[in-house]
């Protein structure tokens, strides 16, 4: 269970990037563990990140695996000749997701400009690759299956060529989406935070 004091945290953190706060936030905390939000050992083809969804008074409602990384598959395989997309870190997107489908499903879906990098060397890190922008990425919310008692697989895969995705299908269209709608926007900002920055910060 995380610490009520991280959530609280997470608030100060965004503050002091200068974020937009919201009544509820999307985050994603790179390689952390979803109870303790401790920074972990980032892994290929790991679940070792985290989504989180914050109230603006430090409330977590959610906090769960996931990656913000490509799988081993994509990392090696890219859809793109100039390499697999990985997503900025320490940075807030606004406005880039809205409801939507991915593939079979529901899901929150680019809609907006994010900033990343084309993993060209297919070392599976952003240092050294190149920068890109744009809004036609299809990068993402989704899960590992079309509904909510699909299992979970053990390893990323093929489940992200770039997109932001919850391992398990039940807390996506248990929690996620319901907490998405409940924040009755049409349009959803993300924010991308490293543990070790997240730690670091008092």
């Amino acid at each position: 269970m995380v610490c009520p004091e991280f959530g609280r945290k997470m608030i100060r953190y965004m503050k002091s990037k200068g974020w937009r706060i919201r009544p509820l936030n999307i985050v994603y905390l790179e390689d952390a563990n979803p109870d303790t939000w401790q920074p972990t050992q980032g892994k290929l083809d790991e679940w070792d990140d985290v989504r989180i969804v914050v109230s603006d008074k430090g409330e977590v409602l959610l906090s769960c695996e996931a990656t913000c990384e490509p799988g081993t598959y994509y990392t090696y395989n890219p859809m793109n000749p100039a390499g697999a997309f990985r997503i900025a870190n320490d940075i807030q997107f606004l406005d880039a997701w809205e409801f939507g489908y991915h593939h079979n499903q529901e899901a929150l879906v680019q809609c907006g400009t994010i900033i990343g990098f084309r993993d060209g060397n297919k070392d599976g890190i952003r240092v050294g690759d190149a920068k890109v922008q744009g809004d036609d990425f299809c990068v993402n919310q989704h899960t590992t299956g079309d509904s909510p008692d699909a299992s979970a697989p053990d390893k990323v895969g093929r489940w992200s060529a770039g997109c932001l995705v919850g391992r398990y299908p039940s807390t996506h269209y248990g929690k996620f989406l319901p907490l998405c709608r409940q924040m009755s926007l049409k349009k959803f900002d993300t924010a991308i935070i490293p543990s070790d920055s997240f730690a670091e910060f008092s």
